[in-house]
């Protein structure tokens, strides 16, 4: 587990086959004024990595899905951490696949101004008929998180038949963007509720920003996320 910024920190963990692409994992994990830790888009957990976590961020209190497919290690966190409330995204709960997962609050729903609301910000990326996300920033690192919206996966990562789709697609390096049929899913009446998610991130006016996928960035992130989301 890395340290990012202040009392942020990154564990990346194995990659996963996403239809064929292989995808590599990461996962966030923020130490809070109290003392415990939020942990997003869980990796899959072992006692290694779980001791770290409780050494560096605290005992773990949060465990957040940003979107309806980062989902595949909920069920070991939360079973390892039963007293963490667990915190779905829009359209995650109804999926089979997170059948014996104890979901406490889905954003937007449930939780409107989370209780880690004043240390960490959020926004619900709307109008597509594919998928929503939720994005975060933590004020006190200035650092942005988001998930699949942007995706910079290294050039020299993308070789072959599947790199050039990458490509393609928009993904690869730092003019790396949003996949092109996710995109489309907000045509034709949702991309004014997209465009109003994207000024409030950049209203965010970030320094930092961390992705799911490819490289993070440690200095000029505001500018970086217009160029991204300017589709």
């Amino acid at each position: 587990m890395n340290k990012f910024a202040t009392n942020i920190y990154i564990a990346d963990g194995p990659v996963v086959n996403f239809y064929g692409f292989p995808y590599p994992t990461r996962m966030v994990v923020i130490r809070l004024d109290s003392g415990c830790s939020w942990i997003w888009s869980p990796v899959q957990i072992n006692d290694a990595l779980a001791d770290e976590v409780e050494a560096k961020a605290g005992p773990v209190k949060y465990i957040v899905s940003p979107n309806k497919i980062h989902h595949l290690f909920l069920k070991q966190w939360s079973e390892k951490y039963p007293d963490a409330k667990v915190y779905a995204p829009p359209g995650l709960e109804e999926r089979k696949v997170t059948d014996g997962v104890r979901f406490d609050a889905t954003f937007g729903e449930d939780e409107t101004d989370p209780p880690f609301h004043d240390e960490i910000d959020s926004v619900i990326v709307q109008g597509s008929y594919f998928m929503e996300e939720v994005e975060f920033f933590h004020k006190e690192s200035k650092t942005a998180i988001i998930c699949d919206l942007i995706q910079r996966h290294p050039e020299e990562e993308m070789a072959g038949f599947k790199g050039t789709l990458m490509r393609l697609n928009g993904l690869v390096g730092n003019n790396g963007s949003c996949p092109r049929e996710w995109r489309f899913s907000f045509w034709p009446f949702g991309k004014e509720k997209a465009r109003k998610a994207r000024d409030i991130i950049l209203g965010w006016r970030a320094e930092k920003l961390i992705v799911a996928h490819g490289t993070c960035v440690e200095e000029g992130a505001t500018a970086v996320i217009e160029r991204a989301l300017s589709w």
